[in-house]
């Protein structure tokens, strides 16, 4: 069925989207910094694969839906720049992230945690 409220919410995050690509700047992002250990407790190496929906940040800032690769550097170092998802529309979106690790390990996380600073 038709639902004109649906349409509407559309039809104001493309224009978000639109505005916010005709400024060149994005949303204010947040850098995550953290150490990824394997379940042995020894630092782990090699990437995450993190993605994301689209939403409407606390500031009202759209954010397409993405991906990002990430490597982790020595010693399992993590640094990463993702916009805060407190307080967006929707409500509760996730970061997942996928872990490919030099062992052999894959797994994948559903995060709300590691973007939550603003």
């Amino acid at each position: 069925m038709f639902d004109a409220r649906r349409r509407q919410l559309g039809r104001l995050f493309f224009l978000l989207l639109i505005a916010g690509i005709s400024h060149g700047q994005g949303p204010a992002t947040t850098t995550i910094n953290d150490v990824v250990f394997r379940a042995d407790s020894t630092p782990a190496a090699r990437t995450l694969l993190i993605s994301w929906p689209p939403f409407i940040t606390a500031n009202g800032e759209a954010v397409a839906a993405g991906t990002k690769s990430v490597t982790l550097g020595p010693q399992g170092a993590l640094s990463v720049a993702l916009t805060p998802n407190t307080g967006v529309t929707p409500a509760n979106v996730f970061y997942s992230v996928v872990f490919h690790l030099d062992d052999g390990t894959v797994q994948c996380l559903n995060s709300s945690i590691w973007a939550k600073a603003q």
